[in-house]
């Protein structure tokens, strides 16, 4: 073989039931499974920006990975270090850069006979405990979807609140505590939703309700960190922060306790896993999440998670969401995902996707 050889197709997978959060409203979600050859072995990414969220739409996403395709087939060796310039020049292209990133990954891990985890920290786990996650909105079905969360095993669940008035978002998680009772761990995801003030009011209730943290409580760094600098619970940074120096800025604050980390917004497992280190040397909290991704995606964040030595639950309980898959989407039990002993991320994608 004279190079590497890279490969792109589209696919579009269906959500169950439409999934509403404070920026959007999503049905469905379009990707690019990137395949990256020597021809023994083939990693695997996947790119899948979300409208309304990412700063890519899926067509530019596209045209950078065709230029990826020429960019790898003059190299040989995926160890080649000019595959580090071809992912310099995907900085701007986010999801693009997670393609290529993860792809390599998986193809050196697979090389080598190893698990992703593995290679990218030390001691990896061999569980990771995730969230379960609703939207729903009336409080009698937010508290039977956290009570049958559980009994499947779960330990902690997202609720996402901000889409409605700030006395229904109270009743809701109330309804979910008294549900469950004081152990579960309940977190909430406003999205951005709310100002400063409303965030600061309604989360004082919330924090008597034993909520864990809240997710993006208001619109970008500096009101996340008023917020936080004020808030009775710990408030934690998503979408606001786009890049590891985004995370660096919110970090900075002194007033942010959590940050959220997407492999597939940040640009792939490497430069998750230097979002991770960079928010522990802070003394915050790095959960890693998905963002409704194929199970290509999905696992990526699994083995960054799995490498990130952090022992909350993640955001990656979402496979369930979708009504067609990739591939075979890494298996949720008891609260958890257990890592395989398969050579890197442990799984390929199914011959037809959908579309």
């Amino acid at each position: 073989m004279s190079g590497l050889c890279a490969d792109v197709r589209r696919f579009r997978l269906l959500l169950r039931d439409v999934l509403t959060t404070g920026r959007t409203q999503l049905r469905h979600r379009d990707g690019l499974l990137l395949s990256v050859t020597d021809g023994t072995h083939t990693g695997w990414g996947e790119a899948t920006p979300m409208p309304g969220w990412s700063p890519m739409s899926i067509d530019s996403v596209a045209v950078s990975l065709a230029a990826v395709s020429a960019a790898v087939s003059v190299i040989d060796d995926p160890a080649d270090p000019r595959l580090d310039h071809v992912l310099d020049d995907l900085d701007r292209a986010p999801h693009a850069r997670a393609a290529l990133a993860g792809a390599i990954a998986d193809l050196r891990a697979r090389r080598v006979g190893s698990a992703l985890s593995a290679t990218l920290g030390p001691s990896p786990a061999a569980r990771v405990r995730v969230n379960a996650m609703t939207s729903a909105e009336n409080p009698d079905d937010v508290a039977a979807f956290c009570a049958a969360a559980v009994d499947s095993g779960f330990e902690s669940v997202k609720i996402k609140v901000g889409l409605l008035d700030t006395a229904s978002d109270l009743r809701r998680v109330a309804a979910a505590r008294s549900a469950v009772g004081p152990d579960l761990e309940l977190r909430i995801d406003a999205n951005g939703s709310w100002d400063v003030e409303t965030a600061i009011a309604v989360l004082g209730p919330m924090a008597e309700l034993g909520v864990c943290f809240c997710e993006e409580p208001a619109d970008g760094i500096a009101s996340i960190a008023a917020v936080g600098s004020r808030s009775d619970i710990p408030v934690a940074v998503d979408e606001s922060a786009r890049c590891v120096d985004d995370i660096a800025e919110a970090l900075g604050t002194g007033s942010i306790d959590v940050v959220i980390v997407k492999p597939q917004a940040i640009g792939g497992p490497d430069m998750a896993m230097r979002a991770v280190r960079l928010t522990t040397e802070f003394g915050a909290t790095a959960v890693v999440t998905s963002m409704i991704d194929g199970a290509i995606g999905v696992a990526h964040a699994l083995h960054v998670a799995a490498a990130s030595g952090v022992n909350m639950a993640h955001g990656l309980a979402t496979s369930s969401l979708l009504s067609a898959d990739i591939g075979p989407a890494p298996e949720v039990s008891a609260g958890g995902i257990t890592i395989g002993d398969e050579a890197g991320i442990g799984i390929v994608p199914y011959d037809t996707l959908p579309t």
